[in-house]
């Protein structure tokens, strides 16, 4: 495994949201208008700082998220400091800051409802950060440059954290209790630190899934012996599953979590 690649959320609005990334955040955008699909991330748009948008259609009602909350990467704990003002400027409602796993970061939601935090990765090692996007509103030396930790919630976390372990095969290494009291189980992406970990956090509803369903989390492994081995331990217990050749060099297993999230491991020699 290589790290996190991206995240798939939904929007009822592209074009507010793409503003909000670019405009607020200072993050790199990118919208297509035909497949209704936005994409955020660093100067590259590289696998490690990817957020997905995809145009929902369906009633403008609360659904529940699959994701307790998606971390935003800075370099330094100063850059809190720079975002808490760009915030502050654009009246963009935020939280304190706080510590997780002595990191330090601070919640906030976007313009569709989503948790993010702001994430310090100025003690953080593991997979590295991605490239500023010069042309942002934020100064390149405090810009968002990677996502991590993502943190999903299940009412099922003993299938979920299974499914995690046993057929992804990530590594469970660390337990925690999260600023709510909630039970969180941190597994390890490649080399860990904030752009390799997934927080399973236990939930105690069900979960009511958009449909089609949208939410979707990705990984990143350049391994061809390691990705074929688990499409093999897929196919030999039955769990439906999907295979997507995008193109040459990059291919995708897609398996949807009982709980309603899809969960993706992308084989990857192109990024």
């Amino acid at each position: 495994m290589n790290g996190l690649r991206s995240v798939t959320l939904s929007t009822y609005n592209l074009n507010e949201t793409e503003s909000f990334y670019k405009n607020i955040l200072g993050l790199n955008t990118l919208i297509n208008n035909e497949t209704n699909i936005l994409h955020v991330g660093d100067a590259n748009l590289a696998p490690g700082t990817r957020l997905i948008f995809k145009q929902y259609q369906g009633d403008q009602e609360k659904i529940d998220t699959h994701f307790h909350s998606i971390a935003l990467r800075v370099p330094t704990d100063l850059a809190l400091y720079e975002y808490k003002q760009q915030f502050d400027k654009h009246e963009v409602n935020y939280e304190s800051v706080q510590q997780l796993n002595g990191k330090h970061l601070f919640k906030f939601y976007d313009n569709n409802g989503h948790a993010f935090h702001i994430i310090s990765d100025e003690l953080n090692a593991g997979v590295p950060l991605g490239t500023a996007y010069d042309d942002g509103p934020i100064s390149p030396i405090h810009q968002i440059q990677g996502i991590g930790p993502v943190m999903i919630k299940s009412p099922e976390t003993q299938a979920t954290g299974s499914l995690l372990k046993n057929i992804f095969e990530l590594q469970l290494f660390a337990e925690y209790k999260t600023i709510d009291d909630e039970s969180a189980l941190v597994f390890k992406v490649g080399a860990g630190g904030n752009g390799g970990e997934l927080h399973l956090i236990d939930y105690p509803n069900a979960i009511e899934s958009l449909n089609p369903p949208i939410e979707r989390v990705a990984v990143s492994i350049d391994d061809i012996d390691h990705f074929e081995k688990i499409v093999n331990h897929v196919k030999e217990i039955e769990i439906e599953h999907h295979i997507i050749q995008h193109e040459a060099g990059l291919i995708s297993l897609f398996v949807r979590d009982l709980t309603g999230i899809i969960i993706t491991i992308t084989f990857d020699t192109v990024n």
